[in-house]
């Protein structure tokens, strides 16, 4: 019996393909017909030209989706997902609650709810990047980044100290202004992630359509998540901390070279004060490291990283919760440097980069639940009842900042 191999995936995707508008692309008479005829219950109608055109439709989609930074692009199916992210698909009310039950308590893991499972990790900068062309007529990224930063600190750094418990010279640092900034409506290059899986649920179907496309995944909304520990060696507390101690060790060394006596005082001396550091990370609070690491001009260097405040005994603040809108929503910051890369695309790259021999090859950036949209009433009842709702989430919705980038535009045209 003759056999034809993946008939169901390039079954769905043809379809898909067809009912999406592919089907006024086709000029060949003889496919038309071909598609006429073809019953899944008789393999005699997959002619050799239908499954090589079923096979084409179904190639296009065993690869990430094709990159342009001149526009946004989106993911037209599960299968393409899949290159960069861990995936589970919940379409029952009880497949839902037991997936509530597990992640409502979780604090140790980073969320990110987005309304539909198509999109990428584009950051809203990056978006109205692309839209406005910015890049076409030649704007210039980190003037934008230093701009919007200067316009904030002048009409917000009283409403930012006013809502911080302290007051300090890293208080306005720019990654905090732009915190503030980015929950309030100016397009920055971050990303807002929660330690709430009920957070992420309310902004993944926030103003959510029903919207029953022509393709399978047009039905879903998505909730990433990130183990923090496995994004934790590129939080910028670890980079700073990490930079500190490298700092700290040359300095440690070229003091004890210049006190030691002889080559073997030297050593001694070395393995002696071999775990000891030479900066007090007490003393680092309100010192201006963290305004001087989180200027934008050093920040514009580290591809992607995360900023997160969780750990309060930590002396390396970064001043995020000067937003009631931030302290509510438990928020996190991914950071993207890339003008037009989305997130995941930048973090596989940055993996690829530094992999070593023995780290498998097959990275995923991040896992990712993708949420039937027919089970968003039933979500919002139950969020409703533990309190997550518009007002909860949104204490500050009176500040609007939307004006700074609009003045940019303007300026800069």
């Amino acid at each position: 019996m003759r056999k034809i191999s993946n008939l169901e995936l390039k079954e769905q995707f043809t379809n898909e393909f067809l009912r999406s508008g592919g089907l006024e692309t086709i000029r060949d008479v003889q496919l038309l017909e071909d598609l006429i005829n073809y019953n899944r219950n008789d393999l005699s109608t997959v002619t050799p030209r239908l499954n090589a055109f079923m096979l084409a439709i179904l190639g296009s989609q065993m690869t990430p989706p094709y990159f342009s930074d001149e526009h946004i692009s989106d993911y037209d199916s599960f299968l393409q997902k899949s290159y960069l992210f861990d995936q589970e698909k919940i379409d029952t009310e009880d497949d839902f609650d037991k997936l509530y039950d597990k992640l409502k308590e979780q604090d140790s893991m980073l969320f990110r709810g987005q309304r539909e499972a198509r999109w990428r990790l584009y950051s809203t900068l990056q978006r109205f990047w692309i839209w406005d062309k910015h890049k076409e007529n030649g704007k210039d990224y980190l003037n934008y980044l230093n701009s919007i930063v200067s316009s904030g600190i002048s009409n917000h750094s009283d409403t930012i100290k006013g809502i911080l418990e302290e007051n300090h010279i890293d208080v306005v640092n720019d990654i905090a202004v732009l915190g503030f900034l980015q929950h309030h409506g100016t397009p920055t290059p971050l990303l807002d992630w929660t330690y709430s899986f009920q957070n992420a649920l309310f902004f993944g179907t926030d103003n959510i359509e029903p919207n029953p496309g022509m393709k399978e995944i047009d039905n879903y909304f998505s909730v990433y998540y990130l183990q923090e520990d496995d994004f934790g060696q590129g939080g910028m507390r670890k980079i700073i901390s990490d930079s500190l101690k490298s700092v700290g060790d040359d300095l440690k060394l070229a003091f004890m070279k210049k006190i030691a006596k002889d080559e073997d005082d030297f050593e001694k001396m070395k393995k002696h004060f071999e775990e000891r550091s030479f900066f007090d990370e007490k003393r680092v609070k309100g010192s201006g490291l963290i305004s001087h690491m989180t200027k934008m001009q050093n920040l514009i260097n580290i591809p992607v990283t995360y900023f997160s405040d969780s750990e309060s005994d930590s002396q390396l603040i970064f001043s995020l919760s000067n937003s009631n809108n931030i302290k509510n929503q438990k928020g996190v910051f991914t950071w993207n440097a890339e003008p037009s890369k989305p997130l995941e695309m930048v973090g596989n790259e940055q993996y690829d980069k530094s992999r070593s021999e023995s780290d498998p090859e097959d990275y995923r950036f991040s896992g990712c639940y993708n949420i039937n949209k027919n089970l968003v009433p039933y979500i919002l009842e139950k969020l409703k009842a533990d309190g997550i709702t518009k007002e909860f989430i949104y204490p500050d919705s009176e500040i609007n900042t939307w004006n700074i980038y609009e003045k940019w535009k303007n300026a800069s045209t």
